[in-house]
């Protein structure tokens, strides 16, 4: 029917689509996905590779070698006829080459081409004889070299030995190793004056011929340093080695790596020059990128012992020329608040030898004692060559302390040595290491202290993996000698409890009590803990735990203990736990225990 409101202009109305055009269009979509299919199919063959069966009392080593020669990786499936035929001429020679590389010289095979409505498939039948084997093996080193007992020891470990079976490879990478090892070493003018390996076919036998003139050792040259912040003679104590010392390829990996360690540089390069042949020496190259001069840092954190706290501070990274570094740190939380200042300066091996001065004040209120107190200082440090820190210090602080209904205030000079190490595989998350810390520190009125005490303190923590989780073990042990303990500043007093400690009991409340039943630490200390964790999920892994411990005056004390299970979340600012521990007396039933940081 016409549309009434409508000029003859207006298009004529739309017919709804039958059900036999919509089911052509459907089965005209059905069959293009159909054919799109099917035109896909020989692209899949085209990608698939033919196989190689090798047959015959042959090893493994050699079955790889044959198909390695042959090179078929690169082939595949839809090969012509007649690339075919040509790759079946060319297999005799390379199924010869992979054979007698390995010392089968009177081998004997058959190859056969059979093809498949899939792809096509190469059959090798190998009788592989008798292998030839070394007869007289001579290696004659002449030059500087010849005193050399790394040379020696290569020979020893891994020259071929006379009656082995011949490999042309293992030939071939002994005087490759030569050569390495000659360049590593600073011979420069090395070369081999005889190559030979001679191959007797009747007797079956090889022999090893090798004559090799390494020429004068050199020693390093000059050092050129690329850069534009700090004195030559500063960058110079980082060097291992002298004008005078044989070149050695290590010693420019480990002054490398010095200098990335003091951490001055955000990239070091280290190279060697074109060796100089009338000095006999190997100059060096040094391109450095220096690290942003300042550093700010600003964190917050939260712990069951601290409660929330935040921390900010400032470096100085290169404060002159000669290396120095200086800066600020402040930390609050309502237990422990802390400002100090620092000025570094590093020594004659400046990535391991430092010496620091440091002054500050910190502050701490606990349920036991509180205590003020304002100190300065020096130390000397040094990373020793088997991997132990070693630290001495001397400490001016003076001390106002409450403990218990007591107060007091001393003035103390402490003298102290400290030694620590940490091993760990993965320093993130380890499943294997340990760290271990001890020192030795007193103070005596002679030297101008306001009392005399000696006092050592160590602790060990080690990660060994269990059953696809982790073995935590943790011991902690102090010793005070003095007679007049009442007057000891409570910085220098030992307490148990809390997160690192016997879990279950809050900060420091564990330890010796006075009359009124108050808690005012103790001469010495002991505490352990041994746990275990296993992954669950993803970055999280449960716990559990049992901790014992008590800080005590004697010989006779009451080591308290709590139990319990708990959460770890490797979480991207580091190691979160989460506890839940049950103690063996308190008015308490349990207590949880947040802290995080790593495990070492």
């Amino acid at each position: 029917m016409p549309n009434p409101f409508c000029k003859p202009v207006c298009p004529a109305p739309r017919q709804r689509a039958s059900a036999p055009g919509l089911l052509r269009l459907i089965l005209l979509v059905g069959k293009l996905l159909i054919l799109g299919w099917l035109a896909n199919i020989p692209a899949v063959i085209a990608q698939a590779q033919p196989t190689v069966i090798i047959s015959g009392e042959v090893s493994a080593t050699v079955r790889k070698n044959i198909v390695q020669h042959l090179g078929l990786g690169s082939e595949h499936c839809q090969t012509s006829d007649r690339r075919r035929s040509v790759l079946l001429e060319n297999a005799d020679e390379k199924i010869r080459q992979a054979l007698q590389a390995l010392g089968y010289y009177h081998a004997s095979w058959s190859s056969a081409l059979s093809s498949s409505d899939q792809c096509w498939t190469m059959t090798i039948e190998v009788i592989p004889g008798t292998a030839t084997t070394l007869g007289r093996v001579q290696v004659e080193i002449d030059g500087d070299a010849r005193n050399d007992p790394a040379f020696t020891r290569l020979l020893e470990t891994s020259l071929p030995k006379t009656g082995e079976q011949l490999n042309h490879g293992h030939y071939e990478v002994f005087k490759q190793s030569l050569q390495k090892l000659a360049l590593q070493r600073g011979y420069a003018e090395s070369r081999f004056t005889r190559q030979q390996l001679q191959v007797g076919l009747e007797r079956q036998r090889a022999d090893i011929l090798l004559s090799f003139n390494s020429g004068p050792r050199y020693h390093f040259g000059s050092v050129n340093f690329e850069q534009a912040v700090f004195d030559d003679a500063f960058l110079a104590q980082f060097l291992p080695f002298s004008a005078t010392t044989p070149f050695h390829a290590s010693l420019l990996s480990q002054f490398q790596q010095s200098l990335l360690n003091s951490r001055y540089f955000d990239q070091v390069i280290v190279t060697q020059q074109t060796p100089d042949r009338e000095k006999q020496q190997i100059p060096v190259q040094v391109v450095l990128t220096p690290g942003p001069r300042y550093s700010t840092s600003l964190g917050v954190g939260i712990a069951t012992d601290t409660g929330p706290r935040g921390s900010v501070g400032f470096r100085n990274n290169r404060a002159n020329q000669k290396g120095h570094r200086y800066g600020a740190d402040a930390q609050l939380s309502r237990v422990k608040s802390t400002v100090s200042l620092e000025y570094q300066i590093p020594l004659q091996q400046p990535d391991t030898e430092f010496v620091t001065f440091k002054t500050g004040w910190e502050e701490e209120d606990t349920d036991s004692a509180n205590s003020e107190t304002w100190f300065v200082g020096a130390a000397h440090s040094r990373s020793l060559d088997n991997g132990w820190i070693r630290t001495l210090d001397l400490v001016y602080q003076v001390e106002s302390f409450k403990v218990g209904s007591d107060r007091n205030s001393t003035e103390l000079v402490v003298p102290g040595i400290g030694l620590q190490k940490t091993q760990a595989d993965n320093p993130a998350y380890p499943y294997t290491g340990w760290r271990t810390r001890f020192s030795l520190r007193g103070a005596a009125e002679s030297l101008g202290s306001d009392l005399s005490f000696l006092q050592l303190q160590g602790s060990g923590k080690y990660i060994l993996p269990l059953l696809g989780g982790r073995v935590l073990g943790r011991l902690e042990g102090g010793l005070s000698l003095m007679s007049n303990f009442e007057e000891m500043p409570t910085s220098f007093r030992f307490f148990a409890g809390g997160d690192n400690s016997v879990r279950g009991y809050d900060y420091e409340e564990l330890g010796p009590m006075n009359d009124r039943g108050e808690v005012v630490g103790g001469r010495h200390l002991l505490a352990a803990s041994l746990e275990y964790d296993y992954p669950v999920y993803k970055d999280y892994a449960l716990a559990v735990f049992y901790d014992v411990g008590n800080a005590f005056d004697n010989s006779s004390f009451t080591l308290k203990r709590s139990f319990g299970v708990g959460l770890r979340w490797r979480s991207p600012l580091g190691p979160i736990r989460l506890d839940l521990a049950f103690p063996d007396t308190s008015e308490q039933a349990f207590r949880i225990h947040l802290s995080m940081g790593p495990d070492l």
